[in-house]
C-alpha cells in the first residue's frame, strides 16, 4: 500500500499528465511568460480556463476583434478562472493582463502548445 502510494504521488507530481489538447483554451500565466494549450479543431462555443502561476494576482480581459469585450477575471496566485464566448471562423480572441501589465496573448486555434514571452 505504502509503494501504491509513493507511485500516484510521483506520478501526479511529475509531467507525465501535461495536457497538451483541449476543446477550449488552456492559458497559463507565469511571472515571465505565458503558455497556451489551444484546441485542434473551432468550436462556436469556446470555453478559455485562465491559470495563475505568478506570485501576485493577475487582472486581465478576454477581447475579440480588438473590440468586444468578452469578460474580465480577477484571479489570485495559484487559482483559475472560466471563461466562455462564442465565435465566429475568423474570429481574433485575445487574453490583455491588465495587471500585472504584459504584452497581449493572442489566443490560437490549432496551434496546440506555444509560449508568449515577455518584450524586450
Amino acid at each position: 500500500m505504502k509503494r501504491l502510494l509513493i507511485f500516484l504521488l510521483l506520478l501526479f507530481s511529475s509531467n507525465i499528465f501535461s495536457i497538451e489538447s483541449l476543446d477550449g483554451f488552456l492559458v497559463s500565466a507565469y511571472d515571465d511568460r505565458f503558455r497556451v494549450v489551444s484546441p485542434e479543431k473551432f468550436k462556436p462555443l469556446m470555453e478559455i480556463v485562465i491559470e495563475n502561476n505568478s506570485l501576485v494576482r493577475l487582472i486581465g480581459k478576454l477581447i475579440i476583434n480588438q473590440k468586444k469585450v468578452v469578460g474580465y477575471a480577477s484571479i489570485e496566485p495559484s487559482k483559475f478562472a472560466k471563461l466562455s464566448t462564442s465565435l465566429k471562423k475568423g474570429d481574433i480572441l485575445h487574453f490583455i493582463p491588465l495587471s500585472p501589465a504584459f504584452q497581449e496573448v493572442e489566443l490560437i486555434i490549432g496551434n496546440k502548445v506555444y509560449e508568449i514571452p515577455p518584450k524586450k
